[in-house]
């Protein structure tokens, strides 16, 4: 019952358009993770120009903390949760004693020292294949439970 982006995003084409739709993302985040440049879609029986609809959009968005970069139209069997090909996570340490002040939330403080290069070198494990089928959920609907971390 919180508030969703999905669900401003719905609100937000029934103001423009007057119709009930249901947004499609192209995947989830999980609590607490920002998502830049997440893909979505409708399906909406007016026409409007991508632009002009982009603005209206936004418009009714306000206040939220959610922006429509760019608006286009899709072929009709376009389906946003399917078309999406990869994704990327980007995972940000600051290594200062100093509280976070712009970043709060959005960044990991670690306030000793760290071996970058033991990290670095750690890390390179996890690229390449990978089989997570101990990790996913029961209602899992992926393909597969391989895949590749570049």
């Amino acid at each position: 019952n919180a508030p969703t982006v999905q669900g401003a995003l719905e609100t937000a084409v029934k103001a423009i358009c007057g119709e009930d739709v249901r947004v499609h993302g192209a995947g989830r985040t999980d609590a607490g993770v920002h998502a830049r440049g997440q893909v979505a879609h409708c399906d909406i029986a007016k026409h409007f120009p991508p632009g002009r609809f982009r603005d209206g959009l936004n418009a009714h968005l306000r206040p939220n903390p959610i922006g429509v970069l760019a608006a286009d139209i899709v072929p009709d069997d376009f389906e946003a949760r399917f078309s999406a090909t990869k994704r990327h996570y980007l995972y940000r340490i600051t290594n200062t004693r100093a509280n976070l002040a712009l970043d709060i939330g959005r960044v990991w403080r670690v306030p000793r020292a760290l071996d970058a290069d033991a990290m670095h070198k750690a890390a390179q494990r996890l690229l390449g294949k990978h089989d997570f089928t101990t990790f996913r959920d029961t209602e899992c609907q992926a393909k597969s439970p391989e895949k590749t971390l570049d």
